[in-house]
């Protein structure tokens, strides 16, 4: 899921999400109780980062996924020798 369709699933824009993810502005209690309740993730974790509580799973799974291209890349660079992987590195 990306920043654009969390933010539609909390009817908001997605200047609005990022001031909340960057702390610019406060998470109104509203829309702490529905993400609590759309992805199971713990106030505690969505309020205060703590990793051991539950819903770290969740967001993780809700983080963003490498894309398939910088797999390939970083799998044919493995096999590079290492004078050329640094010219491709730059």
């Amino acid at each position: 899921m990306n920043q654009v369709q969390f933010a539609s699933e909390l009817s908001i824009a997605k200047n609005t999400l990022n001031g909340y993810e960057t702390g610019e502005r406060p998470l109104p209690a509203e829309k702490a109780k529905r993400i609590r309740e759309r992805f199971g993730i713990s106030l505690d974790w969505l309020l205060y980062g703590d990793i051991g509580q539950p819903g770290y799973e969740v967001a993780v799974k809700l983080g963003p996924k490498p894309s398939i291209k910088a797999d390939s890349k970083a799998a044919s660079l493995q096999k590079t020798p290492a004078r050329r992987r640094k010219a491709a590195n730059r």
